[in-house]
């Protein structure tokens, strides 16, 4: 039998060496085919793990870029509030600047913190315009940041200055130490010798120019578009960046500026300095007078009036006290010679919730051993214990008609507890806060009440008095416990008696007061 020329077994002896030769080439390729596939497959593990590296770096890099966007965009935006707040502000100042106008506790309370927090975001804006401009990539990116931001730094601080600047009560107050709000003294000015700079100045201008020449990275132009766009729009590039004719604009406008500002800081420093003068002879006197005394006080020590009194203290109690056998107590006008505040023990301040408080933190010992209250005493603001308080003949002890808030009490007494280590105000000036009197710690404490004042040889100043009078009927507070003369006051009898104190004459409260024994 024969197939294509193939007899039957030539085609079978054919066909098993082409089904063998076959097979050996099928393994053959196999084997091809493996190795091909492995080291593709080794080439891919290695490019893939490269890959993956790059895209994990670009996503760091990328991380760090959004992160440092997003903290400038926070930035333009608390700028932006800040700038709102002041223009919202500027017929408040306006009625700050007249002369009849006295500043109250919640103003001095609210200039100092609104200022505080101005400082605040400008130093955390500076401290952010330099941030890194050695990542070469990103260069530009972070070069007009810088620059954006050290612009809009400018214009808030130029905007507080239009609307507050040329306020010397609040110029005044705004400078003083106070670590309530802020550690350093005369913030304001450290931080204007800065940004109105020439210095400052040069350095926006370096920078918006540099940002011409810098390399863009691809991924960032949006942002840079966004940003550069931003930058055109501000007044600061408007009036000082545009030209160069602006740039020349800039120089004598900021040099103006400089010398009126150095001109009206002549002037309040002048001022200051006869105010001081002035605070200086009144320390003087107050502290010899001080040293004549009669005698001792009739409730010093009395056993059984420190302990009734204390069982009856709630924080922010405010206590009333007068001396008559003191040569000091003859110059104080009205009857009432000194007022105190009372914060609380160990266990109210634990109730309140401020016993671990830093503020209170540091006076734990002092509280353990009987210090209760704060005090504005000729040599500072002390805190003294109940007993020490004693050497008196005449008490009130008042409380507030309006229940507090847990949080308005607690934000209260802290701020008491602040103005431990004040020094006395000589001065007797109640729109400052850095040094104090006695009735000055209450008008700044209890900042929701509208106490009277007195314009005494220009300063606007608050007698004890003054404090005592909203313990009246149509007053903040009333009167929870009194003495006079040593004597406890019937408690159906409070209130009658300690009005005739403060409306009465001498001779009237010499007859009130032996009708008690």
């Amino acid at each position: 039998m024969f197939f294509f020329g193939y007899s039957t077994r030539e085609f079978i002896n054919v066909s098993k060496f082409k089904n063998g030769y076959t097979t050996l080439l099928h393994r053959k390729w196999v084997l091809f085919i493996l190795i091909f596939i492995f080291s593709i497959k080794l080439n891919f593990s290695q490019s893939n793990k490269h890959f993956f590296s790059t895209i994990n770096n670009i996503g760091t890099l990328t991380g760090r870029i959004d992160k440092n966007y997003i903290k400038y965009l926070n930035l333009l935006e608390e700028h932006k509030n800040i700038q709102k707040k002041l223009l919202d502000s500027v017929d408040y100042f306006k009625k700050i600047r007249k002369g009849n106008y006295v500043l109250n506790g919640k103003d001095i309370h609210m200039i100092n913190l609104s200022f505080s927090n101005r400082i605040k975001l400008l130093n955390q804006s500076l401290t952010f315009s330099n941030i890194d401009k050695k990542d070469k990539e990103n260069a530009r990116l972070y070069n007009l940041i810088s620059t954006h931001i050290k612009i809009i730094v400018l214009e808030t601080y130029m905007l507080q200055q239009k609307i507050v600047g040329q306020n010397s009560k609040v110029n005044n107050l705004i400078n003083e130490e106070n670590k309530l709000y802020r550690q350093k003294k005369k913030s304001l000015k450290t931080i204007k010798k800065y940004i109105i700079s020439k210095k400052y100045r040069e350095s926006i201008l370096n920078a918006w120019n540099a940002s011409e020449v810098l390399n863009e990275n691809d991924f960032n132009k949006r942002k840079n578009t966004s940003i550069t766009n931003k930058i055109i729009k501000t007044n600061y590039y408007q009036h000082f960046l545009l030209n160069s004719k602006s740039i020349r604009d800039s120089k004598r406008h900021f040099r103006k500026l400089i010398n009126k500002r150095s001109s009206f800081n002549t002037t309040v420093n002048f001022n200051n300095f006869v105010n001081s003068v002035l605070s200086g002879l009144s320390n003087l006197v107050g502290n010899f007078v001080g040293l004549f005394t009669l005698r001792k006080g009739k409730l010093l020590n009395n056993a059984v009036f420190i302990h009734s009194s204390l069982k009856l203290l709630q924080p922010l109690d405010i206590l009333l006290e007068k001396t008559p056998f003191r040569l000091t107590d003859k110059f104080i006008p009205g009857f009432w010679g000194h007022a105190a505040i009372y914060v609380g023990n160990e266990i109210q301040l634990k109730k309140l919730g401020i016993w671990d408080n830093p503020i209170v933190l540091k006076y734990r010992e002092e509280i353990r051993k009987g210090k209760v209250i704060v005090e504005a005493l000729r040599s500072n603001v002390a805190f003294n214990s109940f007993k020490h308080f004693t050497n008196i003949d005449d008490y009130a002890q008042l409380r507030l008609n309006k229940e507090l808030t847990i949080e308005k009490k607690r934000e209260m007494i802290l701020r008491v507890f602040a103005q431990i280590g004040k020094k006395y105000d000589f001065r007797y000036n109640v729109e400052s806060s850095e040094k104090i009197i006695c009735s000055e710690l209450h008008y700044i404490i209890f900042n929701n009440v509208r106490f009277n004042t007195k314009r005494v040889m220009g300063i606007n100043t608050i007698s004890v008095d003054q404090v005592a009078e909203q313990g009246l009927k149509e007053g903040a507070f009333y009167p929870v416990n009194l003495y006079l003369d040593g004597i406890k006051v019937k408690k159906d009898k409070i209130f009658e008696v300690y009005r005739q104190l403060l409306i009465a004459k001498n001779k009237e409260i010499r007859k009130l007061k032996k009708s008690l024994h």
